[in-house]
């Protein structure tokens, strides 16, 4: 696809970072970006146009509306992804007509004007970077759930190895203030400067502290530096500038104090690090202090307070005093599982995903379950084949597509489009569906899914090796329904891992093929079921009461819609409408 990320900036900031490194791992993935900012200076292999997003007189922003709307035709772009609110607000008026969605990411906390709540110009899908974020762009600004994501901003981890620290010898221990020294960081750097520091110095003689970041004349930070080593009476405090290596200083430094990006890709290396904020104080990054570090990006982006200043100076005291005791294979641990960008891209892939449905008013897929197909007479559960010909007759005039798991997956990964009327079919893996079913699927052209349970029981009969291949061949996805079909809150963790993991293993023997769906017996499903269904690899799973109305909210919680036999041609529209979960919470 092709993707259009927009910024409004006059110096290096975390935004423009995590555009450069989001695109590199777009463009591996075989997606074609364009990066439009007022500067960058990021490398990246997206192309890069430079133009005044950020320059807010109003003749300017109509211009620039124009250019991004021109840009937008001219290079048939899928997405455009904003950055900051500027570039939000052009990028806004620039998509409101057409089928091209605007998803901003929101990496600070937005002031609370009249009009901030009453009108958005974020787009269709509002991208918090924190769950501070998050809850302050639905508590504060009331934008609703569904129009909300959580995708953290991620680092390449290939860039950023690795290591036990071990900082050389020398007569001085070295803590090195890294980060940005303008805005509120600038701020809390002050604050450091003169209280924390020189706090510190009196209790640990043996410190010296250097400041690395890009400094003018006009900067706060140099004459406050310069007061408080003369009223210390040592030059304890080293402004150092802009430093090309900041990897370096990560390794050699006894003890990195930053925030946001800094803490995750110092962390990432192996060095012990202190979160001291724009908004509030973290402390030494470890398993206690880790969901505050998630929450509010290391201290950057909560609600603004007082930084503490005992405890700033002695977790800095403690870090010194005792190195051994924070552990580097934790820090690089914790950084992969929450930040790593082949993770965060394939996130932010799911939210342009929805951001393209919700712009073309695909507000459901509906996820269609049919127990039993027969030839004959049955109860609620099992449907007649002639019924079962009239509803894909329905479907066939109304112009949906079919789609199964395997198709989904290419849409979420954005390597196809989104058909405008999609629909998924699933089924039993009974024998009578294979019979009965089958066939008409083939005859219409229609793909679908069958959950097929692996172990063969008088009461859970299953399909041959032979039939499951025969679908395969004609492009029915097959997925698990667990080894026995068992309700899982009968079951131990052992005897569920057991059917989730046994499952996929024996289905992907049997089939030849990648299992990448599974259906959750009975629909009974907890969050550790979910890490077990994932931890097997599989990519979707269903349901059938349980799951959010959103689609897109949670691939292993996708609830499915029960068709019974008998059902009215209104029943059935309602059903595949696209708004029957809306239908049913209203009425």
């Amino acid at each position: 696809m092709n993707i259009l990320q927009v910024l409004s900036q006059f110096e290096v900031t975390g935004a423009e970072t995590f555009a450069a490194t989001l695109a590199n791992e777009q463009i591996a993935s075989g997606h074609n970006v364009i990066i439009v900012s007022d500067t960058f200076h990021t490398p990246t292999d997206a192309e890069v146009i430079l133009h005044p997003i950020g320059k807010r007189d109003i003749a300017q922003r109509f211009k620039n509306i124009r250019f991004l709307n021109k840009l937008v035709k001219e290079r048939t772009i899928d997405v455009v992804h904003a950055h900051s609110r500027a570039a939000s607000w052009v990028s806004y008026f620039a998509t409101r007509r057409g089928n091209v969605p605007l998803v901003s990411s929101i990496h600070g906390r937005q002031h609370l004007h009249f009009s901030s709540k009453m009108f958005s110009i974020y787009g269709e899908k509002r991208v918090a970077v924190c769950r501070s974020i998050y809850n302050h762009l639905n508590h504060d600004l009331k934008y609703p759930l569904d129009t909300l994501a959580l995708v953290h901003n991620g680092i390449d981890l290939t860039k950023w190895k690795f290591q036990h620290h071990s900082p050389p010898k020398r007569e001085k221990k070295i803590a090195a203030f890294v980060g940005r020294l303008s805005g509120f960081k600038g701020d809390s750097l002050l604050v450091i400067v003169e209280k924390i520091f020189p706090l510190v110095f009196e209790k640990y003689k043996n410190v010296e502290f250097h400041i690395i970041g890009g400094m003018n004349e006009q900067s706060k930070i140099l004459p406050a530096i310069e007061e408080t080593n003369k009223k210390v009476g040592v030059n304890f405090i080293i402004p150092k500038g802009f430093h090309k290596n900041v990897e370096e200083v990560y390794r050699t430094a006894d003890l990195i104090i930053g925030s946001g990006r800094v803490a995750m890709e110092a962390l990432a290396c192996g060095s012990p690090v202190i979160s001291i904020g724009e908004s509030n104080y973290v402390g030494i990054i470890s398993e206690q202090t880790k969901n505050e570090a998630l929450v509010t990006n290391f201290g950057d982006l909560d609600a603004r307070r007082p930084i503490e200043v005992d405890a700033s100076v002695n977790s800095i005291v403690q870090a010194l005093q005792h190195p051994d005791q924070i552990s580097a294979e934790w820090g690089r641990k914790f950084i992969e599982e929450n930040f790593e960008i082949k993770k965060v891209s394939a996130q932010m892939n799911l939210v342009f995903a929805e951001a393209i449905a919700t712009k073309k008013e695909i507000h459901e897929i509906p996820v269609l379950l049919y127990h039993k197909i027969i030839d004959g007479p049955g109860n609620e559960r099992t449907i007649n084949v002639r019924e079962f010909e009239q509803q894909l007759h329905y479907l066939q005039r109304k112009g949906f597509t079919p789609l199964n798991f395997f198709d989904l997956r290419e849409i979420v990964t954005l390597k196809k489009h989104l058909p405008k009327k999609p629909i998924v079919l699933t089924f039993d893996g009974y024998e009578e569906n294979y019979r009965c079913a089958f066939p008409l699927l083939k005859r219409f052209g229609m793909t679908a899914v069958f959950y097929i349970r692996t172990e063969r029981t008088a009461n859970s009969p299953t399909l041959s090796v032979d039939q499951i291949r025969e679908l395969c061949a004609q492009h029915i996805e097959i997925g698990s329904a667990s080894a026995t079909g068992r309700k899982f809150n009968l079951l131990s963790e052992e005897e569920i891992f057991s059917e989730v993991h046994g499952s996929i293993s024996s289905l992907k023997r049997q089939s030849s093929s990648e299992i990448i769906s599974f259906a959750f017996p009975f629909g009974y499903v907890t969050e550790r079921i979910k890490d077990v269904v994932k931890e097997a690899g599989f990519l979707f799973a269903v349901t059938i009461d349980e799951g959010r109305r959103n689609f897109w909210s949670d691939p292993l919680k996708i609830r499915r819609i029960q068709i019974f036999s008998g059902a009215s041609q209104f029943s059935f529209w309602k059903k595949t409408s696209g708004w029957y979960y809306w239908y049913k919470n209203v009425y």
